[in-house]
């Protein structure tokens, strides 16, 4: 990867970092002091509130995002 790839402006990370700072407020967590429960659970608060986010954005039903805490074997 090249230095300038990191300036690059990307909207979909910068989406996902503004609903993972978001749910980081939300729920008073510092991640630099988290604990791993307290990171796994705002990740996966973040990634079905990204995919939430993304899939009506996209005109996908949201039924099509796996829940939270969902099963992750396919």
């Amino acid at each position: 990867m090249e230095a300038k790839e990191y300036f690059v402006r990307d909207t979909e990370r910068d989406a996902f970092y503004r609903t993972f700072y978001q749910v980081c407020r939300r729920f008073n967590v510092t991640w630099s002091t988290a604990t791993p429960k307290e990171k796994a659970f705002v990740e996966e608060v973040t990634r079905v509130e990204y995919e939430h986010d993304k899939a009506r954005r996209n005109g996908v039903p949201i039924s099509t995002v796996r829940p939270l805490f969902g099963d992750t074997a396919c």
